[in-house]
């Protein structure tokens, strides 16, 4: 049954316009079906002769007009008894009283519809007018008739009309159309390789795949597609025409009420008929009362069931007994039972060892006599002595077992950072952060003698400055961090100053001596170099004889 959409002016989904065309194919008459067929069929043969005479043999010039009339004729044939089709499907949704003429819908569909040659395919470029002008040809091949000047108006009025549903159905159509063509593409590629499989037959599509470059394979292909999906698509527009043209008419109303009182005919004799016949009946054949053993048992199972469940209902189950509700909460599931028995066991068994080995332990020691020896020093000095013998080796246990636990401890630990003086990578004297506990004082003696001899005077200074930090940290008279500046250093060396005044002065003569070829703009030269050495040398002799 085809349902009036509840908004009429809204119109219906696509989804439900699909569905409403399915029912209304799935209604109609063979003959109706046969209308279709009758007209499509003779203009598609003739197509595929044509595309495959017109693509493989060498005279198809010879036939290409006389071709091409036929298949004019075979199009305008094709467009009438579509129309017809269409007409029926109309005429069983109530729409239209009768079909048109035939010659007036000859020369409605051969006036209109050739101009789809043309407009489709420009509509088809410029792509958003498509939809549009697809439905202005289909509405022309569901109206039919009786004039193209009356059909033409009206196709196009209802091609304008709700333009979301039709742009949608197309879109619907054309997904179907894709998956249809490729299960029939699947299904003729696969078929003649089934029949050489289950039967033997052997064709010329099983001899060679080179089917599969042939156009016209693929022209039959769409045909076939088209034959199947076109009434489809014919009954969609029928569905549009006929809404669209309710709005006007109160078509689909009529139809309606016509439905319902077709029914309401048959309804009455029914009616009629129920009440004589209940009359008829005498009283004591009413209806027994007692229900059957069987359904009452079914009733008490279902309401045992939903006692059950409302009682397992957190709601309710203060009301249970406390010890269902612990018994309940102790239950584990079998696996973890299973475990924790086993090591409740294990335990056991374990326990049970260590307890015999102490009991043999104790059995085979001496035990001393507390008891019943003789009072005083002397009288029961072997046993004294066990004790004191059990005692020392409880103490060597304990330091057995406290040496072990350092000795452990102490291997576990990390490897101390190794010393930043065994490495052999000469440190970049021009990075700030570089500070003098990275190498030794002799180093960094060293390395300031090979700067020197190369040139390098202000490195070479540098690392003299680094050389004397040095050394005076391992004196002990300052500490070398790399938050500290040069004159954090010399006040720290000012501590010292009443003891190794020396020292002092000349760690503050070196650094101005420093700090005016590092930072400023004094070049060292080796005058400069030599008086630095001099401070140096006072230092580290001052230092090593404190």
């Amino acid at each position: 049954m085809i349902r009036i959409p509840k908004s009429r002016e809204k119109g219906i989904g696509a989804v439900e316009l699909l569905e409403q065309a399915t029912a209304l194919l799935r209604q109609a008459p063979l003959d109706t079906l046969a209308c279709y067929y009758l007209g499509s069929l003779p203009f598609m043969l003739v197509l595929l002769w044509f595309w495959a005479d017109m693509s493989r043999n060498a005279d198809a010039d010879q036939r290409l007009a006389g071709g091409a009339l036929v298949l004019s004729i075979l199009f305008v044939w094709m467009k009438v008894w579509q129309s017809r089709f269409s007409g029926r499907l109309l005429q069983q949704l109530g729409g239209a009283a009768e079909l048109p003429a035939l010659s007036g819908s000859v020369m409605v569909q051969g006036g209109l519809q050739p101009w789809g040659f043309i407009i489709l395919p420009m509509a088809g470029l410029i792509t958003l007018p498509f939809g549009w002008c697809y439905a202005f040809f289909q509405n022309i091949t569901v109206l039919g008739g009786p004039d193209w000047r009356t059909v033409q108006r009206k196709a196009r009025r209802l091609a304008l009309l709700w333009p979301g549903q039709n742009h949608l159905l197309l879109a619907l159509l054309a997904l179907i159309f894709l998956v249809l063509f490729a299960n029939i593409a699947v299904g003729v590629y696969f078929l003649p390789h089934l029949l050489k499989t289950l039967f033997g037959i052997e064709t010329i599509f099983t001899r060679s795949d080179q089917m599969l470059l042939n156009s016209t394979f693929w022209a039959a292909i769409a045909v076939l597609t088209q034959l199947c999906l076109d009434p489809l698509v014919k009954a969609c527009y029928v569905l549009r025409c006929h809404y669209g043209e309710s709005l006007s008419s109160g078509a689909d109303l009529r139809a309606q009420i016509k439905s319902i009182a077709g029914r309401a005919a048959l309804l009455v004799p029914l009616i009629a008929f129920w009440l004589v016949t209940c009359g008829s009946l005498p009283v004591s054949a009413a209806p027994q009362t007692d229900e059957p053993q069987q359904r009452l048992q079914q009733r008490a199972a279902r309401l045992d069931r939903a006692a059950a469940e409302v009682i397992k209902d957190p709601r309710f189950a203060w009301r249970l007994p406390r010890e269902h509700h612990q018994l309940e909460k102790r239950a584990l599931p079998g696996f973890m039972q299973s475990i924790i028995t086993w090591i409740q066991d294990s335990a056991a068994t374990v326990g049970g060892w260590i307890d015999d080995v102490i009991k043999w332990l104790l059995k085979k020691l001496p035990k001393p006599s507390l008891h019943g020896g003789k009072p005083g020093w002397g009288g029961n000095f072997s046993d004294v002595a066990l004790l004191l013998l059990y005692l020392l080796l409880a103490l060597l246990l304990c330091f057995g077992a406290i040496f072990a636990w350092r000795r452990l401890r102490r291997t576990t630990q990390p490897e101390a950072e190794l010393p930043m003086h065994t490495l052999q990578v000469a440190p970049d004297l021009h990075d700030e952060s570089l500070i003098a506990s990275e190498l030794t004082e002799e180093r960094w003696l060293a390395l300031a003698r090979e700067l020197l001899e190369k040139g390098e005077l202000r490195l070479g200074l540098r690392a003299l400055y680094l050389a004397t930090l040095a050394a005076l940290a391992d004196a002990k008279l300052v500490v070398i961090a790399r938050c500290k500046t040069n004159h954090d250093y010399e006040r720290e060396l000012l501590r010292f100053s009443h003891a190794l005044p020396r020292i002092s002065e000349a760690f503050s003569l070196n650094l101005r001596i420093f700090e005016a070829a590092w930072y400023g703009m004094h070049l060292p030269d080796d005058e400069t170099v030599r008086s630095y050495l001099d401070n140096h040398r006072r230092i580290t002799s001052d230092v090593r004889t404190q």
